[in-house]
């Protein structure tokens, strides 16, 4: 069943595209543009939103109510209760973006991939010059911390080596993707987040198996990534001095693991409650920096605010997400476009998902929005695919 818009399709398709530019330009921006497209949605007639609610919506929804019992449940409400406007944005977005999604072609979905591609090339950019500035330790955008800004990349850089597609309405675009693959390797290089390191690397091997990049511009890249980041850290080099310090340090995780460890099998059912987590973890004042607020890992943080309930329903949504991916990969494989993009949601979700396990994506302002439209690409691009 196709999917329509009482309003006209250029409204929503250029609200996204806004959303998708300022997600790490400006939280305000992208607010602004979010909660309009939210808005439009929930004038749409009820029979065209049932059309469009698919196997992910009604995970996700499943997740919202656990996430909402939690609140209810929640020893700290007055805590928990942050959620009811830090995150709503989150779960209207979740629904409106699989829904106008939905009601685009190919050509209007690629090029919304392709402005969210390059936009994380601006933001790398950004942060790169930043960090070589010395503006920052550790490079990061306007709107966002190094953590959010590193996971981001990984999200674009996924695209950029997955969704292949050689358009020739783009000159020269291999050339394009290897320059701009580069630029985003370098700003999760300076922006020193070893893990988030380890899995872009990871990324280029798999693209080669995978046949996304050819060899000789998996070279082009590295040979860029390399001078580029060495001088990068010849002109700020006060992070990575103490990284070789201390080349052991964990970033406080080990302390981290270990309060998580005394208190795992206290409220195993609904947890603790959201955004509890100064109030419940016993060791705070173990913490090197006193700033930390989160578990930096999705699993713990989804489990002590939500319970085994919350994390049942979130690793379903994971689940299915990676299912449905390559489960179409697998089965569609005559239909070529199509294909070039669920290859870049995979790569952009799996990157996201990794790199959740040292920091986190669900509940952040900007990387929860980042997923909510790459299931809604995935979503849409899978039910275009079944109506032709």
């Amino acid at each position: 069943m196709i999917v329509t818009s009482r309003f006209n399709s250029h409204i929503s398709y250029i609200l996204i595209i806004a959303v998708v530019i300022t997600f790490l330009l400006s939280l305000a921006l992208l607010q602004v543009f979010a909660g309009a497209l939210c808005l439009l949605w929930l004038f749409e007639k009820w029979n065209e939103k049932k059309k469009a609610f698919d196997v992910f919506s009604k995970i996700f929804l499943i997740y919202l109510i656990v996430r909402l019992a939690a609140l209810i449940f929640s020893e700290f409400i007055g805590v928990s209760v942050q959620i009811l406007y830090k995150e709503v944005l989150f779960y209207l977005c979740f629904f409106s973006l699989s829904f106008y999604l939905k009601t685009f072609d190919y050509e209007k979905i690629k090029n919304i991939l392709y402005y969210f591609s390059f936009a994380s090339v601006v933001m790398a950019l950004i942060g790169i010059v930043r960090f070589n500035l010395s503006i920052v330790e550790r490079a990061e955008s306007f709107s966002s911390g190094y953590s959010t800004f590193s996971s981001y990349l990984l999200a674009g850089l996924g695209c950029m080596l997955a969704f292949a597609e050689n358009t020739k309405k783009i000159k020269y675009f291999q050339w394009l993707r290897i320059v701009a693959a580069a630029i985003i390797l370098v700003g999760i290089v300076t922006s020193l987040g070893r893990a988030n390191a380890v899995i872009a690397a990871a990324m280029l091997v798999i693209s080669l198996f995978l046949k996304r990049m050819k060899l000789l511009h998996v070279i082009y890249i590295i040979l860029i990534t390399i001078p580029l980041s060495y001088l990068s850290f010849q002109n700020n080099s006060i992070q990575v001095n103490q990284r070789i310090e201390a080349p052991t340090q964990l970033s406080d995780r080990d302390i981290i693991y270990k309060g998580a460890g005394e208190i795992i099998f206290n409220h195993p059912l609904l947890g603790y409650g959201p955004k509890t987590f100064s109030e419940i973890f016993p060791h705070r004042e173990d913490f090197a920096d006193k700033g930390i607020g989160s578990w930096h890992n999705d699993l713990l943080e989804v489990y002590f605010e939500s319970g085994s309930l919350g994390l049942a329903a979130y690793m379903l949504l994971i689940f299915s997400v990676f299912f449905y991916q390559i489960k179409f990969l697998i089965r569609e494989k005559e239909k070529v476009e199509a294909r070039s993009i669920i290859y870049g949601v995979l790569f952009a979700t799996a990157g996201l998902f990794l790199s959740a396990l040292v920091a986190g994506f669900i509940n952040s302002p900007v990387l929860s929005l980042v997923f909510a439209l790459l299931v809604g690409v995935q979503s849409a691009v899978t039910k275009l695919s079944f109506t032709e």
